[in-house]
């Protein structure tokens, strides 16, 4: 049979679009690829998220729970099922993006850690050495732009990790402390945390969780009058090196 026709007075569009939807719910992901690129109009109702959950469950981190909770409801569900199945199939392009040298004298004794980075939109947000800078990505998809358009400081020592939320940064150093950045204002914060340096920390709403190499894990309030406060401490037998709060709660 010849492709549908995308004229208006084509039968294909008299059928209501919950029973147009009922059909195309019997495709894979391959004929669902395939159909948006009859035309316009059917690339758009391929690309219907409630086309693709039943497929994203069945992929590799997909952002669905085994109940099926959605826990990344602002990302199309076809983006995340091409991203996982490029995952696992190994379809990638290797390329440095971005490099630099450094030359400096250290201690034998120093810990040197890798820079942790997150993508955020159009910006490579990366950790070096006290620093996290931000880098735009160029528009041609070739790589990022050269100088950073931002720099957040505030950190003694390295740091080693930080999380984007709600255009918040928080990041703990090697010196012990957080230090919560806004990333489009002048807005930022610091405080001390915890005896040696904060190897993890996330945050949600008015709280932030934090984990360190001083076999502590604490919860710390950003409302209005207790900001910096901890709420509670967990004690551990020895280090913390991951730390999240529950998304669904």
């Amino acid at each position: 049979a010849s492709p549908p026709s995308s004229s208006p007075s084509s039968p294909l569009w008299a059928l209501p679009e919950e029973l147009l939807l009922l059909i195309c719910s019997y495709l894979d992901a391959q004929a669902l690829g395939r159909l948006g690129q009859v035309c316009r109009r059917l690339r758009f109702l391929s690309s219907r998220d409630v086309l693709w959950r039943r497929i994203a469950r069945g992929c590799l981190n997909s952002g669905f729970t085994q109940l099926g909770i959605d826990l990344v409801a602002g990302l199309p569900v076809k983006e995340r099922v091409k991203v996982s199945r490029n995952w696992r199939h190994g379809r990638c392009r290797r390329e440095a993006v971005l490099k630099w040298k450094c030359k400096q004298v250290v201690p034998f004794s120093c810990t040197f850690l890798m820079p942790w980075m997150e993508l955020d939109g159009e910006y490579l947000y990366l950790s070096q050495a006290e620093n996290i800078q931000a880098y735009q990505l160029c528009s041609d998809g070739t790589g990022l732009q050269r100088h950073p358009q931002a720099i957040f400081s505030g950190h003694q020592e390295d740091v080693c990790r930080f999380v984007l939320v709600n255009s918040h940064i928080v990041s703990g150093g090697g010196d012990g402390n957080i230090v919560l950045h806004k990333i489009h204002g002048s807005y930022s914060m610091k405080f001390s945390a915890h005896e040696q340096e904060v190897n993890c920390v996330d945050f949600q709403g008015g709280l932030i969780v934090s984990g360190s190499r001083d076999r502590t894990a604490k919860v710390w309030s950003l409302s209005a009058g207790r900001v910096g406060q901890c709420l509670h401490t967990v004690q551990t037998e020895d280090r913390v090196w991951s730390i999240a709060i529950s998304p669904l709660l």
